[in-house]
């Protein structure tokens, strides 16, 4: 798992690379802690996430409730997408919730 955090003044982007899964969920939900809550708006790429789990699930929820925080999540990969559907959380964990072409959906 590779997570890397590129900062522009009180703004920043994670990208998340590899499994977001229980297995490394304290590792990624202590680097995006930090990342949110020391940032006003911060943008999280999941284009890198290979595999997701409902851990991956919390982390990205927990983010999104930080308290005068923007989080966005872009670049949903197909991994992220299919649980997002199965659990019933596009909505909630778009920002905006895209389908590929590739992937059959509209």
């Amino acid at each position: 798992m590779g997570l890397r955090i590129e900062e522009a003044g009180r703004a920043c982007r994670v990208v998340i690379d590899g499994d977001l899964t229980v297995a490394n969920a304290a590792e990624v939900g202590d680097a995006l802690g930090v990342a949110v809550l020391g940032h006003d708006e911060t943008e999280v790429d999941l284009a890198g996430v290979e595999e997701m789990d409902s851990a991956g699930l919390q982390i990205m929820l927990a983010a999104k409730r930080c308290a005068g925080r923007t989080v966005r999540f872009v670049n949903h990969s197909a991994a992220v997408l299919s649980l997002l559907e199965l659990a019933n959380l596009g909505q909630q964990l778009g920002d905006p919730l895209l389908f590929r072409a590739s992937d059959g959906r509209a």
